[in-house]
């Protein structure tokens, strides 16, 4: 019982910590070129060095760190030119997804359904919404634009970058005017896919592009 104890609370730990790197490297707290210490790390959150460890094993393979040849992790950052390059690997995926989907014979369109469940589920309850459930919202709808394309090479390069761009979304509060007018263009893009229309790969293309200059600009100005 204790050993099951200790791994949920490394689980917890590492959860905890990795969020926290990843926000600190995306805002510039931690420049590129900087060595981030194992010991050090661990010792100012008060924890052990496994959580602190796994969590720079996760963010080498997001490409936020860079393992050392010497057992050391330097910081590669997240700049414009990363943030640009991430959305637009990530708007070639959905983009692809959505053409295969609309090619198959076969229906598969739960994990959409799914998607739009969870968010008219937050709309529902009429609560404060906070940056971190836009963020969680956003990157499900998006998944499953993947998932239905049933690709899976397609799904871990997708889900290889998808923590960063939610820590990107929650970090620039990327936002409509209002949480009903978020839901609404999610409703609006989900029934154009659902119908099979291809105008809706335009409105991906708007939808993705447009967050992505905003939050370039608004990372600038948090990072400098």
């Amino acid at each position: 019982m204790s050993n099951y104890t200790d791994s949920l609370s490394r689980s917890h730990h590492t959860k905890e910590v990795v969020t926290q790197l990843r926000k600190d490297i995306i805002l510039g707290k931690y420049k590129p070129g900087t060595r981030l210490i194992e010991a050090k790390l661990a010792e100012q959150m008060g924890i052990s060095r496994a959580p602190v460890r796994t969590s720079l094993q996760m963010l080498a393979l997001e490409g936020l760190v860079m393992n050392l040849t010497n057992g050391g992790t330097e910081v590669i950052g997240c700049s414009a030119k990363d943030v640009r390059d991430i959305f637009e690997l990530r708007l070639l995926l959905e983009r692809t997804a959505l053409l295969s989907t609309f090619k198959s014979p076969t229906f598969r369109y739960r994990p959409l359904f799914d998607a739009m469940e969870l968010l008219e589920s937050y709309k529902a309850k009429g609560e404060e919404i906070t940056s971190y459930d836009t963020a969680y919202l956003d990157i499900s709808f998006h998944r499953s634009l993947i998932l239905m394309a049933d690709n899976n090479p397609m799904t871990v390069a997708w889900n290889t970058m998808a923590n960063t761009v939610q820590a990107i979304l929650e970090i620039t509060n990327m936002t409509r005017p209002t949480f009903a007018e978020f839901c609404d263009d999610h409703r609006e893009l989900a029934d154009m896919i659902i119908q099979k229309n291809e105008e809706s790969i335009q409105m991906l293309d708007h939808h993705i592009m447009n967050a992505m200059n905003i939050i370039i600009e608004r990372i600038e100005k948090s990072q400098y």
